[in-house]
This record gives C-alpha cells, sequence and structure tokens, in this order.
C-alpha cells in the first residue's frame, strides 16, 4: 500500500471518529415549539400553574410552549391523548394524584408504564379547614368531636374518590370514628358550602383556600403533611399533634411532567433540565409560596422511587376506603 493511499485511508477513519463522537455526545435540544397537554379546563390551578411558566423558559432557555387543555374523564381524556402521541420531547403533559387514583381503582385502560416520568412540579397537600365561626378553636377539638359523634360531622371535597376524600376518612380513622363525605363539583363551590355552614368543614388545597384563611372567613385546622408549609407556617401537621392520617404512606395531592413511554434518555434529561430550571427559578417559587404549594422537583430515580410509593399509598387507600 502506497503513502498516499495510506494517508486517505487514515484521514477517513480520523473523519469517522469525529463524525461518531458528535453523534455520540450531542445532547438532544428542541428545534421547534414544546405542547404542554393540561388535562383540566383553562383557569384551573394546573393550567394556571403551566402559563407562569411559559414566560420563564421562553427567557431562560429560548424555547416556545404552548399550552393545551384536553379536559374530561378525570384527567384521562388529555392523558390519553399524551400516551398515544410520539414520544420525540415536542409533547408533554401534567399528570397528577387523580390519574394515580383512577390507575389504582382500574377506572382507566392503562397503567403509568405508558408514561415517562420527566419530574415532580408541585405538591399540594390538603388542609383541614372551617369556618371562622365554628365551635372549634383547634384540630384537638375537632377530631374530639368527630370521635364523639360517629358519622355525624360533615366534611366538603372536591369531587369524591380522590386524594382529598381519602384524607378527610383518614381524619377520622386517626380517631377511630367516622365522617360523612360531602362532594362537590369543584373547590369554589365546597368552600361556600362551609363558609355557609351547610356542611361543619373541609378538605382542600391551601391553594385552593390561602385567600380565604388569609382574610380569616376560614380557619385551618391542620395540614396532611410531615411538615408545616412555609405559606402557612402556622398551621400545625396532623402528625405534630399526634395524629396518624398516613397509615398507608403518604397520600399526597401533586401535579409531575410526564412524557409518552419509549422516550430517548438524553431527550428526558433535557426536558428535565428545562423544566427543573423554570421551577427552581425565583420568580415561579415566589409564585408558589404565594398561591400555597410546594415545588420542589425532584426527579431521576428519586422522583420514581416517589412515584411508586404513592401510587402503592394510593392503591391501599383504593382497596380500604373507596
Amino acid at each position: 500500500m502506497n503513502k498516499r493511499l495510506q494517508k486517505v485511508l487514515l484521514l477517513l477513519v480520523l473523519c469517522t471518529v469525529i463524525l461518531s463522537s458528535t453523534v455520540v455526545f450531542a445532547a438532544w435540544q428542541p428545534r421547534r415549539e414544546i405542547t404542554i397537554i393540561i388535562p383540566w379546563s383553562p383557569g384551573g390551578a394546573t393550567d394556571i400553574m403551566a402559563r407562569k411558566l411559559q414566560p420563564i423558559i421562553r427567557r431562560e432557555f429560548g424555547i416556545n410552549t404552548v399550552v393545551v387543555n384536553k379536559e374530561g374523564g378525570n384527567s384521562a381524556v388529555g392523558l390519553t391523548e399524551l400516551i398515544t402521541s410520539r414520544p420525540d420531547g415536542y409533547t408533554v403533559g401534567l399528570a397528577s394524584s387523580t390519574i394515580l387514583s383512577l390507575m389504582a381503582q382500574n377506572q382507566i385502560s392503562w397503567k403509568s408504564d405508558r408514561f415517562t416520568n420527566i419530574c415532580l412540579v408541585s405538591e399540594d397537600p390538603m388542609l383541614l379547614g372551617v369556618s371562622k365561626d365554628a365551635k372549634w378553636n383547634d384540630l384537638h377539638e375537632f377530631l374530639a368531636d368527630v370521635k364523639a359523634n360517629p358519622g355525624t360531622i360533615t366534611i366538603g371535597t372536591a369531587g369524591s374518590r380522590n386524594v382529598n376524600h381519602a384524607d378527610a376518612v383518614l381524619a377520622a380513622q386517626s380517631v377511630g370514628s367516622t365522617i360523612r363525605q360531602v362532594p362537590f363539583n369543584g373547590a369554589s363551590r365546597a368552600i361556600a358550602g362551609v363558609l355557609g355552614r351547610h356542611i361543619d368543614a373541609v378538605v382542600l388545597k391551601p391553594s385552593e383556600t390561602i385567600s380565604q384563611i388569609q382574610s380569616g372567613e376560614l380557619r385551618a385546622l391542620g395540614i396532611f403533611r410531615n411538615e408545616r408549609l412555609e405559606s402557612l407556617p402556622q398551621v400545625p401537621t396532623f402528625e405534630e399533634l399526634g395524629y396518624d392520617v398516613f397509615p398507608y404512606g403518604p397520600v399526597d395531592q401533586i401535579s409531575y411532567l410526564v412524557a409518552p413511554a419509549g422516550l430517548n434518555k438524553d431527550v428526558k434529561d433535557k426536558l428535565a433540565e428545562i423544566f427543573r430550571g423554570a421551577l427552581q427559578n425565583e420568580e415561579f417559587q415566589n409564585f408558589a409560596k404565594e398561591s400555597g404549594f410546594v415545588c420542589n422537583p425532584i426527579y431521576g430515580d428519586e422522583f420514581d422511587e416517589y412515584i411508586g410509593n404513592l401510587s402503592s399509598a394510593l392503591a391501599e387507600v383504593a382497596a380500604n376506603i373507596y
């Protein structure tokens, strides 16, 4: 083999190595807008949260996003559309504990393996609240009444067979008693019910009640969480007051970012980088605190373990409460 041919072959080998390295190490980058499917109606908490993220993602990462509302079926309609989308990184959605609860109750035909979990978006732990004129001054007094009068105290929830419902029942079970759960079509109607003294209490999200709590119309007696909320530091947790409301494990109300199953790891990692960056942005963190929810965007193995534990707890709840 002559020297000229050897040089040509060497050059070809070098070019192949360089091109191969480029393919291996090039990180995926979005080249067009990303669609965020919100499986709830416009104007709700999840919708507002997604739209708050949009300008931050555009400003910090130069990426445009489009929010598409696909409501119905307790979020199943929008998330069914998500799982049938191409796993190319350009369609994501916000799932919640609601869909995990539906899976646990076998109310939909698919399971969470149809998702690629990206990261946790929000934790919105439930609280127990009563009107400002209610006779109970604190959680001890309220649960003492629940214990003394099984099946009498009425607690309103937004919907039924969900985290609200479970937490209301678990509160009563923590003192060996029962309550009458009263489902409402939405948090605003439940709030109107308790403020109008049509029911005794509500179990709702802090983000749904924080304005009424701050105005003094509603008194929060306890938070269904292991730690107090930064946004409502005056409200004690059930746990610190000695009530075990998590016998099956924490039953959290969360929102989390998902994509269709089959997403490449580099695409998943880039989406996590983008959305976690936006969620950790000071502007969004301030919004979370003002709105009454917690934003700690865990991801990767830690998040997968968290979702597994929550799914197991919801399955236990489905078997023992609903």
